[in-house]
Formats: structure tokens, sequence, C-alpha cells
């Protein structure tokens, strides 16, 4: 399937006018310096052209729309688009990229020890595990059709064996999972209906239920399904999940729990990112559509408490001369809190990479229901 790009006029112009002047002040690995500062690091969204190989990143593009992982040592990984096929950029400290060929179209990547693991789910679902040593494939779980769900084992959390019943219905709960990566280092699965399974692979799936998980799911979506936007783990072992009606906190020990969101977010669209903060709080982006525009990056506090953040008004695609608001505006395709509290965030509707620090104060105003 070929991908048509959408591109701003005014991004356009400002491309055509940022190669017209060039200077030899350009800076191919620029990063924040300051709290509350954005920089792009990776896509003009000017360019509609397939990237290539050893090119800067500033100058390819990196639209993509296919998630975002940075290993231990601070390399940055996404998918771009190319030809009839993607790729997986690996942004080198040069600010140049590397393109690598992969057997599947990721939606969402995670980076777990040596390994990048990809997660396409769409219509069923397909995890494959990438060395990042020498970028060799192997499959974990091919569950793209209905029938490829045969030769899978899915057990309990008891170890037994799920009936023939059940695992045919999980099929078309897999359009939407997430991945992440639990206290322990396992890959955790999350179903559109909010059932957790380890991928263990080859073609293995044993569901992981925490203390008080089944009863928070259910407080939460009261049946409806958790419908999961992201999910990550924080450095003390917390696993966040954010769904549509709110998120659901599991800790390392101790019993699952969820906050609500206020009835005044059901008829808005979801927030699609989630970013742990370092001090037991989360932040909440996206949630900006083509007509619906207007930003609301939210703090949720370790307590659940809610406050709507004024990071300015929706820009379109504005680059790093928008700020924060460039931030709020972002429609996130992948968000990660990096060891020294810098954050990336690939921004599918502009093809774009940012870095950004937080604020030095996260102060808002309180959501009313």
């Amino acid at each position: 399937m070929r991908y048509t790009r959408v591109i701003p006029p005014v991004a356009l112009l400002a491309t055509l006018t940022a190669c017209t002047h060039d200077t030899p002040s350009f800076n191919p690995t620029p990063h924040p310096t300051r709290p509350g500062q954005a920089v792009v690091i990776a896509g003009s969204p000017g360019l509609n052209k397939d990237p290539r190989d050893g090119e800067f990143a500033l100058r390819s593009s990196a639209y993509g729309g296919g998630g975002l992982a940075v290993s231990r040592d601070g390399t940055v990984y996404y998918r771009v688009y190319h030809g009839e096929d993607g790729r997986i950029v690996q942004l080198g400290k040069d600010g140049r990229i590397q393109l690598n060929a992969v057997d599947i179209a990721p939606d969402q990547l995670l980076v777990q020890g040596g390994d990048l693991w990809l997660l396409a789910a769409k219509s069923g679902m397909a995890i494959t595990k990438v060395s990042l040593a020498d970028w060799k494939q192997t499959p974990i779980v091919d569950w793209t059709t209905r029938a490829a769900g045969k030769g899978i084992k899915v057990t309990g959390a008891s170890g037994d064996p799920i009936g023939d019943g059940e695992k045919s219905g999980l099929y078309s709960d897999w359009a939407g999972a997430r991945l992440f990566s639990r206290a322990d280092g396992t890959p955790i699965v999350v179903s559109s209906a909010g059932r957790m399974f380890e991928a263990l692979g080859p073609e293995r799936l044993r569901e992981w239920s925490p203390p008080g998980y089944a009863k928070a799911l259910s407080g939460l979506t009261n049946g409806k399904g958790l419908r999961p936007e992201d999910a990550v783990t924080d450095e003390n072992g917390q696993s966040t999940l954010l769904g549509k009606a709110g998120l659901v906190y599991i800790p390392r020990t101790g019993r699952a729990r969820y906050v609500r969101f206020p009835a005044s977010t059901a008829a808005l669209p979801p927030w699609s990112a989630l970013v742990t903060t370092g001090q037991g709080d989360v932040l909440l982006l996206g949630g900006t559509t083509a007509t619906r525009r207007t930003p609301r990056p939210t703090i949720v506090r370790a307590d659940g408490r809610m406050e709507r953040l004024s990071w300015g008004g929706f820009k379109w695609c504005p680059g790093a001369a928008g700020g924060l608001a460039a931030i709020a505006s972002a429609l996130p395709a992948g968000a990660v809190r990096q060891q020294n509290g810098t954050i990336l965030l690939n921004d599918r509707r502009c093809g774009q990479v940012y870095a950004f620090n937080l604020p030095a104060r996260l102060d808002g105003v309180s959501f009313e229901d």
C-alpha cells in the first residue's frame, strides 16, 4: 500500500525557504537545554519523498505513524514510510539515519534489553523481536488471520490452555492492542478488551492478571473494553494503562486501582500518549483531531487529581518555534521518557520527532466533571 503524505502549505513554504538559505550553523543533533524547551530532532514536514540511508534526520522525511523507541544508550528508533513498504530508522549520534527493513508494518516499537519489539495490530496481531546487534528478526506471534490463531498456544494465568471458543474470540480483540514491558522485563500485550498476555513466543501467550486487575478493569470500563491507547512502566516498576475512560495502575506489589476520567471528556478525542514525570504523576498528550483542535495536555496526580495544563493554542506543524504548544498540538505515535528526563515524541500528523523538557512547575486548572 502506498501512503499519501499530507503536507501543509505553510510547512512546505518554510521548508523551501530554509533550503534556499542554508547556513553553516546547521546543527544536526539539537537537544533541549532548559525547562519547557522543545526541539525537532527528526523530520521535515515539507518533504514528500522517501528518506535515504545516511542523510540527516532533520533533512529527511519522518512520516510513518508507527511508534518510537529509545535504547539504553540513547539511540532513537522510529518507523518511516518507504516505497511500498516501511523501514525502521536508527538515528545515529551524528544526526544521520540508518534505514532497516522489517517484515511487519509496526504500529508500536519497544526496546527491551538488546532487542527491539515490533507490534502490528490494525487487523489481528503480529509481534516480532529484532536483535539490535545484528538486526536478526524473530517472529513471536503471527495472529494476523483468525485461522492463524489455531497454531498459537494460549494459556490462562494458571498455565492451563484456554478453551477453543474463548481463544477464537480473542482475534477480534487484537485490533488496537498495545505492548509494554513489565517491571521484570517481560513484554506484555494488552487487547482492546483489556486482557493482558505475556508474549512468551514463539506462538505462545500466557494471560497475566495481577492482584486487583480484574476488579479495576471492570470498575473502569463497565464491560465496554479498555480500548488502550498507551501503556508504560515507570522507574518504580508501576505499569499504567491509558484507556478511553481512564487509567489503570498496576504497582510492582499490591493491588491494581483505577482513575476514571471526568464525564466531560467522554465526547472528546482520546488522549493517545502517556508519559511518566518521575514524581509519581503522569502526563497525558494527544487528544486533538483535524476538526477538534483544542490542545488539552493534562497532568494526572498520583492521588488521581487531574489538572489541565496551559501550553498554548493549537499550532499546525510549527516545528521547534512552536515550543510546548507544538507538543500539545501533536498527534503522538509514540512517546518515551529518557533517563535524563527528556521526553521524545513522534508526531504522526506532522512527520516530526520532538525532544522536550517539562517546565519546572506543572501546575494546571482542575478538571470539573
